[in-house]
């Protein structure tokens, strides 16, 4: 049974106890008030017997007076009495108002038909005084006769007295049974009605709600305290406490699910952590690379220049000694030539080799970029993480203000005031709390969103550095053709040079120098192929450089 419904029930029924014993209490005090009147009728009742009594008695003492005396004041209060003040009408009018019992009022009309034998006497007593008879007078009220209807006159009074004083007392004892008796049932309705409030007070909110709060207090303080290994109790009841206890379970399951969302952020934190740490550092260990291996290009273009440039000189000062042979110096001349044409194309491979290096440099720079945007993007999804620590303080912000709402709660069943009307304002705070956390859960999935927009720029960032990293695998391969064409240039050169000497074997006492001259072109074109070698070996290092980076970034 809920406690609403609960409550209703108690308070129809503690309201119908209240009643019935204030229905008892009035019927109590109407029955004294009964009592009451039935004493102040058996006064009422009394009264007019002595007056009936007192009545007769003052007409007989008048008219016996009248009769010993003579005086007309006796006459004249005998004749009032009977025409003005008619004292026997009036009480036989009363007790008839009265409601007297029949019985009674024959008595009185009994008492009355004597009463007016007697004033046939008294009245013959009257007119003999008025004759001046007085003896005659005194035998008609002090005679045997008038003594008769006098005692049946003043027995009939006294049985009405009798009469009337036993019924005033059976109404007065019966007034005064029915008070006691609804004054008994009045106090046992006060009883019950109080240990009914008792019983309410005790089993149906000491032990249905008091306790229960007391223990959904430890709960929630546990719960306030991170604490969520305990156990909700009244989980399976109907009423308001098992939707509390419904409504807290449900902040314990979030609270598990927070601790849980909280755990898997903080290792993706770290992981992404990690994966920026060794992203930078594969950065930092690519751009070193690089940048060495394109100074030692550098260097093997700038010797490679050296030696074409010496290679120059020596085929200038071939031409010079070949003047005073004429005949075998036109075809040295020709070789010559043909070196120089090849020394020229090597010099513009070596060109192109540089121009390459450069873009390849521009590229790293590049690269560098890109890492640097990489960064950024690492920061921004710290910048998310970091928001989502303030909604997580926001959820425990929400999480310790449901447990002043249930010390709130218990101070309302404390108070238990209108049978508790404070666990419905409670339980109404408690689900403004549960929407307060589901839009504070709403604001995680934001912020989790906004970070997964942060790895998709990271990865599109990584996609770019790959895509660089590409063009400068293309350039190396250009570095390799260029260098294969140098070495073919070189060939022709050793291959001229080898014709020029040929040349001139005829004429070896002035074609020596021209000998010298063609042998340190052949060491030049030797130093030209080492550099070429190395600058190729340098070339294939850059490649196995660029593989590597691409293979650590993917693992990454």
């Amino acid at each position: 049974m809920r406690i609403s419904t609960f409550t209703r029930y108690a308070y129809a029924m503690t309201v119908g106890l209240s009643v019935a014993t204030g229905l008892c209490l009035w019927l109590a005090s109407e029955s004294l008030d009964d009592e009451r009147e039935a004493a102040r009728r058996q006064v009422e009742f009394k009264q007019l017997g002595f007056q009936l009594a007192q009545a007769s008695d003052y007409l007989t003492n008048e008219v016996r007076r009248y009769s010993v005396s003579g005086a007309k004041i006796h006459h004249e209060n005998y004749w009032q009495e009977v025409k003005e003040y008619r004292t026997r009408d009036h009480v036989v009018d009363r007790l008839r108002t009265l409601n007297a019992p029949q019985a009674e009022l024959d008595l009185i009309e009994k008492a009355k038909r004597e009463s007016d034998a007697l004033i046939k006497l008294e009245g013959e007593a009257m007119a003999a005084v008025e004759k001046g008879d007085l003896e005659r007078a005194r035998s008609f009220v002090f005679g045997a006769d008038y003594d008769r209807n006098k005692a049946a006159i003043g027995e009939s009074i006294g049985l009405f007295q009798s009469m009337m004083a036993k019924r005033a007392l059976r109404e007065v004892a019966a007034a005064e049974s029915r008070a006691a008796l609804l004054y008994a049932v009045a106090e046992i309705m006060v009883a019950l009605t109080a240990a009914t409030f008792l019983a309410i007070l005790y089993f149906g909110f000491a032990r249905r709600v008091i306790e229960p709060i007391r223990r959904m207090r430890t709960v929630v303080r546990g719960l306030a305290e991170q604490d969520y290994s305990v156990a909700v109790p009244d989980l399976d009841r109907s009423d308001e406490i098992g939707e509390m206890a419904k409504s807290v379970q449900v902040f314990k399951e979030n609270g598990i699910e927070r601790k849980r969302l909280g755990a898997e952020r903080a290792a993706e934190r770290e992981a992404r952590e990690n994966r920026a740490q060794q992203m930078e550092a594969l950065t930092r260990s690519f751009e070193a690379k690089v940048g060495s291996l394109v100074q030692a290009l550098s260097a093997s273009a700038t010797q490679m220049r050296t030696t074409a440039e010496s290679m120059t000189a020596t085929a200038e000062q071939t031409n010079t000694r070949s003047v005073a042979v004429a005949d075998a110096s036109e075809e040295a001349t020709a070789n010559v030539q043909t070196v120089a044409t090849a020394a020229d194309e090597l010099s513009a491979s070596v060109s192109e080799i540089g121009r390459q290096v450069e873009q390849s440099a521009e590229i790293a720079g590049r690269a560098v970029e890109d890492a640097k945007h990489t960064d950024a993007t690492v920061q921004a999804l710290a910048d998310s993480a970091q928001k989502i620590g303030e909604v997580v303080v926001l959820i425990q912000d929400i999480a310790s203000q449901t447990n002043l709402l249930a010390l709130n709660a218990t101070i309302e069943a404390a108070r238990a005031g209108e049978a508790g009307k404070g666990f419905a304002v409670v339980a109404s705070e408690v689900k403004s709390l549960a929407n307060q956390t589901a839009k504070a859960t709403e604001e995680i999935g934001t912020q989790v969103a906004q970070i997964q927009d942060a790895t998709k720029l990271a990865v599109d960032a990584i996609r770019n550095i790959g895509a660089t990293i590409g063009e400068i695998s293309q350039i190396a391969a250009t570095i390799a053709s260029a260098v294969e064409e140098q070495g073919a240039a070189t060939q022709e050169i050793a291959r001229n040079v080898q014709e020029a000497a040929r040349g001139t074997e005829d004429v070896s006492n002035n074609i020596s120098g021209v000998k010298e001259a063609a042998a340190e072109s052949g060491s030049a074109a030797s130093q030209v192929l080492s550099s070429a070698g190395e600058l190729a070996q340098h070339a294939n290092q850059l490649t196995g450089h660029v593989n590597e980076f691409l293979s650590a970034v993917k693992a990454a």
